[in-house]
């Protein structure tokens, strides 16, 4: 299920938001939400993060998504 959506954000919606904003106002946007990130979760927040969801993910029963995802 991620995969179609990480493919459509980098061949999509990622292209089509650089061509709307200058290289300077896209790099500053980066950086904001990293800030925002760290200002609201701690320095290793991402990972922190990651490692968070995996635990709540597996204690639900829900963390191998091949048994959602349709077989061809």
């Amino acid at each position: 299920m991620y995969n179609p959506h990480e493919a459509r954000e980098d061949t999509v919606l990622f292209p089509a938001f650089r061509k709307l904003v200058r290289s300077s106002e896209f790099s500053a946007l980066g950086e904001e939400f990293e800030e925002r990130e760290h200002s609201l979760f701690g320095d290793d927040s991402f990972e922190s993060m990651v490692d968070r969801v995996a635990a709540i993910e597996k204690r639900l029963g829900i963390f191998d998504l091949s048994q959602f995802t349709p077989k061809e």
